[in-house]
């Protein structure tokens, strides 16, 4: 599928995941050797991953939810007929 015809949320969850794990080292060894930008690198890595899932997620959810809704018959319920 071309990335032009992805909707810009999908388009910038590829771009946040295939950068997560070079940001995570990174940062991490910066981190490591002392520095305090390693760990602010570390934290908003985090805070991205969890907007980008939330800012997806929504997109999904209101996307599938205004979809038309399937015109099919109720089940018949066999619990209250007695």
């Amino acid at each position: 599928m071309n990335n032009g015809a992805l909707p810009l949320p999908i388009r910038l969850w590829r771009v946040i995941g295939t950068l997560d794990i070079p940001v995570l080292l990174v940062g991490g060894l910066i981190a490591a050797t002392g520095r305090v930008w390693g760990g602010y690198i570390l934290v908003a890595n985090v805070v991205v991953q969890i907007s980008a899932h939330l800012l997806v997620g929504r997109w999904a959810y209101r996307d599938v939810m205004t979809r038309p809704w399937p015109s099919v018959a109720p089940l018949r319920d066999d619990e209250w007929d007695e």
